[in-house]
């Protein structure tokens, strides 16, 4: 079948995901880029992301995933103004039983370009003074990881596809689409009707509002996700990026040398949207979040544990049945594809991310095989049975960035 490149592309949902689809699409040639949202740019949960950044993973798409968004973190580096990825290392800690799993990876991230260090016990603590680790902890130093800092990349990036004459429309509801001939022709909001070639929704916590009007669900959970950062510490911090797999969170230091502490564990109930008027900002904050990571902090970085904390953000990681993202075209309805539902990896996705769902839209195909993401792989799921279960975070999988 052949591909006819797209004139004009709507994306809706402007956080990271969104705005990486944008960057990828006028880079391809799109000329006009639109990108709208119910709210402001960045104004969801990419925001309160912990923007850690690792490639080792377990499944070939996913490293190579993973490593084209460390190469585009490089690039971003080098052309978005005021962003800077900080490649400190991805240090991710595991039991011995939890190693002897990840270690036959190992032979396959190597083919795919990732470069790593195993520390065992003492040795974690030798390399990093602030953290503890004992007999039978064991620590997969990724030396291509790090972290980059939300607040600063995405008003970055938005600043970069202004330039590149991307438009973006904020504040603007999805309120249909039309269709004539099983194809999406355009998308009615709030203001209006827009119109275009292909539409992508890279909406994450509300996809289903929105891919619903076109009829089609993914089989996906909302769960609540805390951080919380320190005030300034006194004296630098050597630290990486630390995935703690053993404690289920993750700390990492900032670029204005504080620390950032992150865990769903508290919580694995699913969230319940309210609404497609919802806002992330109306999300409470749960009394046993802080309590629950002031132990992790104690177990892992003790000499840590009188700092002061400053304040604590509260976002929304989508789970789908299978614990894999989504992306591609919507199946059955000819102009509609979708990128969502990264889990707690969305930022550490978002590069790679935007350039596949680019490539199913100009090109009909990626560079390498996505099966494993496509939307069509929930056809002999009973999705609105799944939506209706009180299923746990904990029976999905663990989640990792």
């Amino acid at each position: 079948m052949t591909i006819t490149k797209p004139e004009s592309v709507v994306v809706i949902g402007a956080g990271v995901t969104g705005l990486s689809t944008a960057f990828h699409l006028r880079e391809k040639g799109v000329e006009q880029v639109t990108v709208i949202d119910k709210g402001t740019v960045g104004g969801g949960s990419s925001l309160q992301s912990g923007g850690i950044i690792t490639m080792l993973l377990d499944a070939e798409p996913v490293i190579k995933a993973r490593g084209i968004s460390i190469d585009f973190f490089e690039r971003f580096s080098k052309i978005l103004d005021g962003y800077q990825f900080h490649q400190v290392g991805c240090l991710n800690l595991f039991t011995t039983e939890a190693l002897e799993g990840v270690s036959k990876n190992w032979d396959l991230q190597k083919k795919l370009g990732a470069r790593f260090e195993v520390l065992h016990g003492k040795e974690i603590t030798d390399r990093f003074p602030n953290l503890e680790a004992k007999e039978g902890e064991h620590g997969v130093l990724d030396l291509k990881g790090g972290y980059s800092e939300p607040h600063k990349y995405i008003p970055a990036l938005r600043a970069k596809l202004e330039d590149m004459g991307v438009e973006f429309r904020e504040n603007e509801k999805v309120t249909g689409f039309n269709i004539s001939d099983d194809r999406v022709t355009g998308v009615v909001t709030s203001k209006g009707t827009l119109e275009a070639e292909a539409f992508v929704c890279a909406v994450n916590a509300w996809a289903n509002h929105v891919l619903s009007m076109a009829g089609f669900k993914i089989p996906f959970k909302n769960f609540i996700h805390e951080r919380f950062v320190t005030k300034p510490l006194v004296d630098p911090v050597r630290l990486p990026a630390v995935n703690d797999h053993i404690l289920n969170a993750y700390i990492r230091p900032t670029d204005d040398n504080r620390l950032l502490l992150g865990s769903g564990d508290h919580d694995s109930q699913p969230f319940e949207m309210h609404g497609p008027d919802f806002r992330v900002d109306e999300l409470e904050p749960d009394p046993r979040a802080l309590p629950h990571l002031k132990q992790h902090i104690v177990k892992r970085t003790p000499s840590l544990s009188d700092i002061e904390w400053d304040y604590h953000t509260v976002g929304l990681i989508s789970l789908a049945y299978d614990v894999k993202p989504v992306i591609g075209p919507v199946p059955g309805i000819a102009g509609l594809f979708v990128g969502t539902n990264f889990h707690s990896g969305g930022f550490a996705y978002n590069p790679s991310s935007g350039l596949l769902i680019a490539e199913h839209v100009v090109e009909g195909k990626t560079r390498f095989n996505t099966d494993i993401y496509s939307p069509d792989r929930f056809r002999n799921v009973d999705v609105d049975s799944f939506l209706s279960e009180p299923i746990m975070h904990n029976s999905m999988g663990r989640v990792r960035h």
